[in-house]
């Protein structure tokens, strides 16, 4: 099978669960080829388990004028509805809907390009951007595309949606949550066949962590962007609440994003500069070795600007997976991964004192944390191993492509 990805950005290190997938799928023995919407991010550092990758970046240009030129002689018409589609659909966004109309040249392109290859079958990767360069070389005779659905690029606006998705072969989201939102948010989904695949991990390349969690001293861990959706000010306000009662503990915030250098003088305000590190973004290898000497990871998911909120944040997932605590929020598809005191323990968002009482609970019985993650990684095993979920989302595009 010949499979042509479209992604917004590239290299991107936040988005390992999408690469985690196109490796597997490379290892399945389907022939992939990648392609970016947004300039090639020559400063972003590439996982290395993702380096094959590399070499499957299909370049297409910045501006490729060809493709539009010829779609402007063969289908004006059909452009010209669906360009205005477009703008009609994201009337309230401007700032979308310039973006959108920009990409038209390379949505083509790409299209073009994936013909010539010879793709049997095109998945955009998010609901927004790369849905709208799928559907748009589709209308201009491209080939099938499919759609994965996950976390902001469908909370966020549900404008065009009705059209990208209800044109699509196939439509997954990663959450039963997702699916329940499309269906009650955005028209035609109701009836819809959407197909609910987990994002994953691959779970028995993972050696389980079988130490009860350190308590002297007492390791808690974040990974993840540095921004509002993320919660990570409420961890800070936590740690004021349950340190003195934690004895020797440290924290290790492991990402990048907006909100760095705020978060850092916020936790200097707080007096917890000597025992919070920024450690940035860092190697695969060194946070895998984070997560095994953990005692805790924590996800203070909240819901952002815009409505951009978590799908499953992935580095619980992880957490699992290494079989370690984890605490997380309410929110989304999180209770489908995290049962409140069954496979983790779940906060309300933005509640400081419940995240400083389920830290202090993980300290206070690490037998009884330990014993909760084994259920975890159990239910990792279950539902989002990435070797059956690679499949399933396999088999789902060679019944959907040509």
């Amino acid at each position: 099978m010949k499979l042509a990805v479209i992604v917004t950005e590239f290299p991107k290190s936040t988005e390992t669960f999408i690469y985690r997938d196109l490796v597997k799928f490379i290892e399945c023995g389907a022939e992939v080829r990648l392609y970016h919407i947004a300039p090639f991010r020559h400063g972003q550092p590439l996982h290395g388990f993702a380096e094959p990758l590399r070499t499957r970046v299909a370049p297409v240009g910045f501006l490729p004028l060809a493709p539009l030129l010829r779609a402007l002689v063969t289908r004006p018409l059909v452009l010209a509805r669906s360009l205005f589609g477009v703008a009609w659909a994201y009337r309230r966004t401007p700032k979308i809907a310039a973006k959108s109309l920009a990409l038209a040249p390379k949505a083509l392109a790409i299209a073009a390009d994936a013909r010539r290859w010879g793709a049997t079958h095109v998945h955009a990767e998010f609901a927004g951007h790369p849905a709208t360069a799928a559907w748009l070389g589709r209308r201009m005779g491209g080939l099938p595309y499919s759609v994965s659905c996950r976390a902001h690029d469908i909370f966020r606006t549900q404008a065009l949606l009705d059209v990208k998705l209800g044109e699509a072969a196939a439509v997954r989201t990663v959450s039963d949550f997702g699916r329940a939102f499309l269906r009650a948010n955005v028209a035609g989904m109701a009836a819809r066949d959407i197909h609910v695949i987990h994002s994953s991990v691959d779970v028995h390349r993972i050696a389980p962590v079988e130490e009860v969690p350190s308590r002297a001293p007492f390791r808690i861990l974040y990974v993840g962007a540095l921004e509002p959706k993320k919660g990570v000010g409420h961890l800070l306000d936590a740690l004021v609440l349950a340190g003195p009662r934690l004895g020797d503990w440290r924290c290790e915030l492991i990402g990048h994003g907006p909100d760095a250098e705020a978060l850092r003088a916020r936790a200097a305000s707080l007096g917890l500069d000597s025992r919070v590190g920024f450690l940035g973004a860092q190697p695969f290898e060194a946070v895998a070795q984070a997560y095994r000497t953990a005692s805790v990871c924590v996800a203070p998911s909240v819901i952002g600007p815009d409505g951009r909120q978590e799908g499953i944040p992935n580095v619980m997932i992880e957490a699992l997976a290494y079989q370690r605590p984890a605490i997380t929020t309410a929110i989304s598809g999180i209770p489908e991964l995290i049962r409140d005191g069954d496979t983790g323990l779940l906060v309300q968002p933005g509640d400081a004192p419940a995240l400083a009482a389920a830290l202090l609970r993980v300290h206070a019985d690490p037998q009884a944390a330990l014993a909760m993650a084994k259920r975890g990684r159990a239910h990792v095993v279950a539902e989002f191993d990435l070797a059956a979920n690679a499949q399933r989302q396999l088999d789902l595009f060679f019944s959907k492509g040509r």
